[in-house]
């Protein structure tokens, strides 16, 4: 009896192998997890042009802003703006361009931005992101820029021209000239949309429809790729209180015009 009981006792698992046996298993297996995670957290990761902070692989939305600054703005008026233009990149979306330009194109001339830049996202995924970093980025790499081109836009600025309709073009052809289909595109203008150059001007040719059906008109036309439009209208005012140039008949031109450029005029705030 003794030796058989021997021989039980000898085929017992070794309780050292069995705890070794199983730490092989608990390692592949997070092993595994790592790798995993890695590959799920790389394919999460967008490619960011650090200059731009836009995707390599482009925006997932444009927002081009106009201002005209031919003629100063009142106080309520420049607070008005300062407002929109704050409004504007609060909304850009993640990946989404902001883009802003003054108003000082000609017929030919190419109009490049002011500032442009896209929002990077404030909010990080901690499991492969730097929430640190990220809101840094975001806070000064992209809001605060903008907070101090916009305020500087806003300084007083006289110019003896108001090349509007030139400088729209010229902004659709930069902003969204290159947009591949599907992505929203969106125009702010703020301006008194008061047309001063040698192409027409409001302030002489008061039948502002037939410059509708003038041969001028070839020259400030272009695709606009289906852009929203919104107007903030800076009112001018004449010595009785009255607006010089802007009324209804002004405003249906610009709806019109907006329209022959495969824009959509979406709001008109007037300030």
């Amino acid at each position: 009896m003794g030796p058989s009981r021997s021989r039980r006792r000898g085929r017992r698992p070794d309780r050292s192998t069995l705890w070794a046996v199983l730490a092989s298993i608990g390692a592949a297996i997070l092993l595994v997890g790592y790798f995993t995670l890695h590959w799920w957290a790389k394919g999460q990761r967008v490619a960011i042009d650090e200059a731009t902070l836009c995707p390599v692989s482009g925006p997932s939305a444009v927002t081009a802003v106009l201002v005209d600054r031919s003629d100063p703005l009142n106080s309520q008026q420049a607070r008005r703006v300062r407002q929109v233009l704050d409004r504007v990149v609060a909304e850009a979306p993640v990946g989404g361009r902001v883009a802003l330009y003054v108003a000082e194109a000609d017929a030919f001339t190419a109009l490049a931005p002011v500032l442009a830049l896209c929002n990077p996202g404030s909010e990080a995924n901690p499991l492969y992101q730097n929430p640190k970093k990220i809101r840094a980025r975001y806070e000064e790499g992209f809001k605060a820029r903008f907070e101090a081109v916009g305020k500087a836009l806003l300084e007083p600025a006289q110019r003896k021209t108001s090349p509007i309709m030139e400088s729209i073009k010229a902004v659709c052809i930069d902003a969204f000239g290159a947009a591949p289909p599907g992505v929203p595109l969106r125009l702010v203008v703020v301006s008194d949309l008061i047309q001063h150059s040698p192409i027409t001007s409001h302030y002489r040719d008061r039948n502002f429809e037939s410059f509708l059906r003038d041969s001028r008109l070839s020259g400030v036309l272009v695709d606009c790729k289906g852009a929203e439009v919104e107007l903030l209208y800076i009112l001018r005012l004449g010595k009785d209180g009255r607006p010089t140039v802007q009324n209804g008949a002004h405003q249906r031109f610009w709806d019109l015009w907006f329209q022959r450029m495969n824009a959509r005029p979406k709001s008109l705030e007037a300030v």
